[in-house]
């Protein structure tokens, strides 16, 4: 059954189907599955509102600006396989590509593309890259977790790093002279938080504990996943 189901798809797809259209698949998951599916969709949704806001934020350095809009982008980036396109960063891991983003030496106008593209490498790897989930499909509790403290050390190098002239390599929060704004940090907040239930949830459902770290943002050591 599931070799038909699959055999009719004619394009990959790029993060979990919704539980309520998933059709006849629906007979091959448990519970535990569409939670997961539903997580999945919950933080990449996150991170393409996060995309929208940088670019809005930081729109002179988009690569596609002379022939897309912010929104058709967005859009665009997140239609394709978190793998596929972008052939300078293959053969990098999710973090290094994200460190590179905020590294002062980075060569190209566009930081804000290898900063998600990164993280929703980074975010698909915490689910072994999955986009579907069924009985037996497992998870990492511990990848999961990582992956929460990976994000908790990306929004400290986004609100932090600058060129020498003191300038934020890439613009997000409210500067001082600005209204304050934190929207970025609850969207960001919002991504941890759904990493980190979800860790919870299969730690509980699989018996496995998580090994926790006291992660020092500034020391901007990613955690292995």
């Amino acid at each position: 059954m599931l070799t038909a189901c699959s055999g009719v798809q004619t394009k990959p797809k790029v993060v979990a189907a919704d539980p309520d259209d998933a059709g006849v698949s629906r007979l091959a998951k448990s519970d535990i599955n569409e939670v997961v599916e539903l997580h999945q969709r919950a933080v990449i949704s996150d991170l393409k509102q996060l995309m929208l806001k940088l670019y809005r934020r930081n729109p002179t350095g988009r690569h596609d600006k002379e022939r897309r809009t912010i929104e058709e982008s967005v859009d665009l980036f997140f239609s394709q396989p978190h793998n596929s396109g972008y052939p300078q960063w293959t053969t990098m891991t999710p973090n290094n590509i994200v460190r590179i983003s905020l590294d002062e030496t980075y060569q190209g106008t566009d930081r804000v593309l290898p900063f998600i593209f990164g993280l929703r490498k980074m975010l698909m790897s915490s689910y072994d890259d999955h986009t579907a989930f069924y009985y037996l499909t497992s998870i990492s509790e511990q990848k999961l977790y990582n992956s929460a403290r990976n994000i908790e050390i990306s929004a400290w190098m986004l609100a932090e790093k600058r060129n020498i002239q003191g300038e934020l390599l890439i613009l997000s929060d409210s500067l001082e002279h600005e209204q304050r704004n934190l929207s970025y940090q609850r969207l960001i907040g919002q991504m941890i938080a759904t990493q980190d239930n979800l860790a919870e949830i299969i730690s509980h459902k699989s018996g496995r504990l998580i090994k926790t770290f006291v992660v020092k943002a500034a020391s901007m050591v990613f955690l292995p996943i």
